[in-house]
């Protein structure tokens, strides 16, 4: 079923962690929380939002936990400047695009368009007429017309908006024009590849002229809109009505067709301990939380009777970054030798047994875009006999000026670590690498210390540094005074934002790009990034795509790891979902507001 807010995370520019704007999110526990007042008791379910323009009470009410609450109310300022995934839960569902995506099929299905829009070209350029639907409406009764995407798209460029502003009304669309309040023309610079139509402008947000226009006309500036804190109204599923800092209360628009809840009750926790016993109480119907569920979180409601335990492949993938701005990093036969020793087969069963072993950035859950002939080719050299990946690594390092008293060899079937390595003459200096704590992520230092144990096999001194998650990105996303990268190597991982139209390769490794934290550049690279962002075809950006795949696991400069699960726990005896396990489970649906239904 398709989902709106699917479509809100996707186009929504949700980046947490690392000051970027970008279809991504990185995996964390998100923008600093927001000043919590007492939680409510989670002995008793929540009382039900009240509509403001109703005396009834809706008849079924959603209630959803999260660990942190918004930073903004302003939907404006939390696309363009505060794009956490608390953010994105709770605003995501009050703004239309044309189209939305549904998760299960990963393909783009209307909302305010009326069907599908080919780009045409003429004498004067080329285009897109496309007709939209008269069924949507905004909160107060306003139908939702080409007007409002006119005007949200002028006062993007008007003010100059950033952040996901700019990423959804680029730079190629030359002009909107509203020709009537059911049709819409779009004129392009050029000829638009699937990037800007249909995957990027197609996701766009769309603002209310009429609740806007006055404000946005009267300011000069993106802070001056970001500071209006005035009611808006909801063009999609839900209507925020109260926002505190323990309890944020929605109510469903009744101007977008379908919705399956009639109010949405999202209850703020300090903590996952709490919002899981408000699960296990009855209080909560789920917990929305870009990490899912802890082991310990699962331990405690499974198995219980009314609730279910959700499995589902997150759309993310963890991995080690290296700074090729420094030696040893800085070289591919090192990076090559620890892609050949390092175990991540057994290291992925061992230490996140639902995770799916990472070769490739892309995961096979992404069935629309993966290629099994090509993930094969890349992860062939990986998968070959100990003594084969021995043999290669040390040929390899000895080749770029490594030297051994006693090299590393395979003995019974195992490796025996080499003694007295200098490089060039001279002992190599210690290594660090950065990774999250236990709470945070039990698995990252635990894959960290077996990454220690093979570089410690070659002769290196590693010592991980293990910390809290902002000092890793931190340190992994700045530079000191002088310009020069902080680190040796970390361990982080991406939610890989938009899966219709995979974009996670221009934020991470082109060449300059805001999150290209290693310093990687490429030509071939870049160019297949060309090709893939001006392909009209699907088949074409395939091919691009796998180009990039091919790079990036050539020059490593990531080692992947793995594709973790997420895991998801709701009351089944309150709510049931139309979708099962598909790529990003509940939360990457916000909630699965679209394919929700109530359980008697």
């Amino acid at each position: 079923m398709p989902s709106k807010t699917f479509r809100a995370v996707a186009a929504g520019v949700v980046l947490i962690g690392v000051v970027v704007a970008a279809v991504i999110q990185i995996q964390s526990k998100d923008a600093p929380p927001t000043e919590l007042a007492e939680p409510v008791p989670t002995t008793e379910p929540p009382e039900a939002p009240s509509r403001p323009t109703e005396a009834t009470e809706p008849d079924f009410v959603y209630r959803v936990g999260l660990l942190a609450g918004v930073t903004t109310t302003n939907y404006w300022e939390y696309i363009g400047a505060e794009p956490t995934a608390w953010n994105a839960y709770v605003l995501g569902p009050t703004k239309p695009a044309l189209y939305s995506i549904d998760p299960a099929a990963n393909t783009l299905v209307p909302e305010l368009a009326a069907g599908e829009a080919d780009p045409t070209w003429d004498d004067e350029g080329w285009r897109v007429r496309i007709r939209l639907s008269d069924d949507l409406a905004w909160s107060d009764g306003v139908p939702v017309t080409a007007d409002d995407v006119v005007y949200t798209f002028e006062t993007v460029r008007r003010l100059d908006l950033g952040g996901g502003w700019a990423d959804a009304y680029p730079d190629g669309i030359e002009e909107m024009v509203a020709e009537s309040e059911t049709e819409l023309r779009i004129e392009f610079a050029a000829r638009p590849g699937l990037g800007l139509w249909p995957y990027g402008l197609g996701l766009a947000p769309i603002m209310p002229a009429h609740v806007w226009a006055e404000q946005s006309e009267a300011v000069g500036s993106a802070a001056e809109l970001y500071a209006f804190d005035d009611s808006d109204v909801s063009g999609g599923p839900l209507q925020i009505v109260t926002v505190r800092a323990d309890r944020i209360e929605a109510v469903a628009n009744p101007g977008y067709p379908g919705n399956s809840a009639d109010g949405v009750v999202y209850m703020i926790f300090p903590d996952e301990d709490e919002a899981v016993s408000a699960v296990k109480t009855g209080a909560i119907d789920t917990i929305l939380d870009p990490n899912g569920l802890s082991a310990g979180g699962a331990s405690t409601l499974a198995g219980l009777d009314g609730v279910a335990i959700e499995r589902s492949p997150a759309n993310s993938v963890r991995y080690l970054g290296f700074n090729l701005t420094r030696d040893p990093m800085s070289r591919p036969e090192f990076r090559r030798s620890l892609a050949l020793l390092l175990d991540r087969g057994a290291a992925t069963e061992t230490l996140a047994q639902e995770a799916d072993t990472a070769y490739t950035m892309l995961s096979s859950a992404n069935a629309s875009w993966f290629d099994e002939e090509q993930a094969v080719a890349i992860s062939s050299p990986y998968t070959r006999s100990l003594e084969d990946r021995v043999a290669e690594a040390v040929s390899g390092l000895q080749g770029a000026g490594y030297v051994w008293e006693s090299p590393p060899t395979v003995v019974d079937g195992a490796l025996t670590p080499g003694t007295g390595l200098t490089i060039e003459g001279r002992p190599p200096a210690p290594l660090t690498i950065l990774t999250p704590g236990d709470e945070y992520d039990p698995a990252r230092p635990d894959y960290t210390s077996r990454i220690e144990a093979t570089l410690e096999t070659l002769g290196f001194d590693v010592r991980p540094v293990v910390t809290d998650f902002d000092t890793v990105v931190d340190l992994a996303f700045s530079e000191d005074s002088a310009g020069a990268r902080q680190y040796d190597m970390y361990v982080l991982g991406w939610t890989l934002g938009n899966p219709v139209l995979p974009d996670y390769h221009r934020w991470l490794f082109a060449t300059g790009a805001a999150a290209n934290s290693t310093g990687y550049s490429a030509p071939d690279f870049d160019a297949d990034l060309a090709l893939y962002q001006e392909a009209t075809a699907p088949e074409a950006a395939r091919e691009a795509l796998w180009g990039m795949e091919q790079a990036v696991a050539r020059d490593l400069p990531y080692l992947v790891l793995y594709h973790p699960e997420i895991v998801e726990a709701y009351r089944s005896d309150r709510v049931g979902f139309g979708e099962h396990g598909v790529l990003g489970g509940i939360q990457g649906r916000l909630g699965g507001l679209e394919d929700l239904s109530p359980q008697s």
